[in-house]
């Protein structure tokens, strides 16, 4: 199973072209797999999702939005986020996608290694292993990596750090010894090929040098929270006039799905 989430509270950014592209892709590299969007809202509300989920044969599935855990009010959607995508995982295993996730390549060889080895696959967000990206992982059920990042949440939505619990707090853990055979940490150009330094996606002066550093990816993490202001004026227009890597993926996403 592939898993997206989708989070909505009065904090929650339209579904947006990026999430489209996302479960599009999803759906044109794994064309038999079954793709949730777990959602909390009433789905009739919620058009652009549904046309999506239609689109690429998804299933929209309800679920009830924690708004604590142990106690500790978990706030802000993106880290409702963090607690939900690893509920999902300890409970049904499989591959967890961000909705900001643009895969690149099918991920049938990482699925085969999760099953045959029972480890949790993640990968680091930058070359200096201080964050984990947590926007693409694949775990077993109760996966005791996954169960003690879960653990570990409620103290860590306690931190001033923005992102302490979903990328911080895994990379801390991924250092104890005592789980170093729950897990494999990839590099992070698995899912993270380009950073925040320029917008690479956006910008077509920057196309054919994006192209370039995310050629070899499994898939590229968009960042839509960072590049919100870009992401929310997005649209057919938008994509038919600027050349830019973005672009691109999204026309191969649209055209990749019956």
């Amino acid at each position: 199973m592939i898993h997206f989430i989708y989070p909505v509270t009065p904090r929650t950014r339209p579904w947006s072209l990026v999430n489209h592209a996302a479960v599009m892709l999803a759906r044109r590299h794994h064309p038999d797999d079954k793709i949730i969007i777990w959602t909390n809202p009433v789905p009739e509300k919620h058009h652009d999702l549904l046309e999506t989920a239609s689109a690429a044969k998804a299933v929209v599935q309800s679920i009830a939005l924690p708004t604590h855990i142990e106690g500790v009010e978990i706030g802000w959607p993106q880290y409702i986020a963090d607690v939900v995508r690893l509920q999902i995982l300890i409970e049904h295993g499989g591959v967890y996608m961000d909705t900001d996730i643009l895969l690149r390549q099918p991920l049938d060889a990482h699925i085969g290694f999760v099953e045959s080895s029972h480890l949790a696959l993640i990968s680091w967000e930058t070359p200096q292993k201080t964050s984990v990206c947590n926007a693409l992982m694949i775990a077993p059920p109760n996966n005791e990596f996954i169960a003690e990042w879960l653990r570990r949440i409620p103290q860590a939505l306690q931190s001033p750090t923005w992102a302490q619990g979903g990328v911080v707090l895994p990379a801390q853990i991924a250092a104890d010894e005592s789980l170093r055979l729950s897990h494999l940490m990839l590099d992070h150009t698995f899912a993270c090929p380009l950073d925040l330094s320029r917008p690479w996606l956006f910008d077509p002066a920057f196309r054919e040098e994006a192209t370039r550093l995310a050629s070899g990816a499994t898939a590229i993490h968009v960042f839509e929270s960072f590049w919100r202001d870009t992401v929310k004026h997005i649209d057919a227009d938008w994509i038919e006039r600027t050349p830019c890597l973005f672009s691109d993926i999204f026309d191969e996403a649209i055209g990749g799905v019956a």
